[in-house]
């Protein structure tokens, strides 16, 4: 997989980072809805995020793990998210994305949701690769899902530990609007209608 990115990239050309900072982050491209091969991959990124803390969901347990993987298929095939309202199961809007080079596996995904069409859209989780952190491809994801989710505002939250995922979220045009007592803080970009 690497070589291929290699070939994409060129022998000669610049590493993405020089590159990203060159060309603007208006010329990232929107991103791609996931396939259901995808599923694996950020259930990898999951786990990797709860192990140090990071993750919004606990997978203790197959039960927990059983329910993401039929949520998040429900999501690839049907758009929608099944989301815990009132002690019921709410269906809200989803999308998940996926950033990638040609037909490789994803570099990056995310998962948006909102409830509803007047909704800001609710990064739930997005990731970069391993291999591909330090790069720019983290900045490069939140872009093109602004680029992609455009015309509506989008909201996250993250622990103040994850540093690279506050960088990106930073240099990619989210704000910090506050931090609450266990130290996680809430980040929004604005609407974008004119690019």
């Amino acid at each position: 997989m690497l070589t291929r990115l290699k070939q994409l990239f060129g022998a000669g050309a610049s590493p993405p980072s020089t590159r990203h900072k060159r060309q603007g982050a208006k010329r990232s491209r929107p991103l791609e809805d996931a396939r259901e091969e995808d599923i694996d991959s950020f259930i990898e990124a999951v786990y990797h995020a709860d192990a140090k803390g990071y993750s919004p969901w606990v997978l203790r347990d197959k039960s927990t793990l059983d329910t993401l993987r039929r949520a998040l298929e429900f999501t690839v095939h049907r758009g929608r998210w099944l989301q815990r309202e009132d002690g019921q199961v709410g269906h809200w809007q989803g999308r998940l994305l996926s950033l990638r080079h040609g037909e490789g596996p994803p570099l990056g995904m995310v998962l948006a949701c909102r409830p509803d069409d007047e909704a800001a859209w609710q990064l739930r989780f997005f990731y970069i690769s391993q291999e591909w952190k330090g790069s720019g491809h983290g900045t490069r994801l939140l872009t093109a899902v602004r680029r992609s989710l455009s015309g509506v505002p989008l909201q996250t939250r993250l622990p103040l530990l994850c540093h690279s995922a506050i960088d990106s979220l930073e240099a990619a045009g989210f704000t910090r609007q506050y931090v609450d007592a266990y130290d996680v803080a809430s980040y929004e970009a604005p609407a974008i209608w004119d690019e």
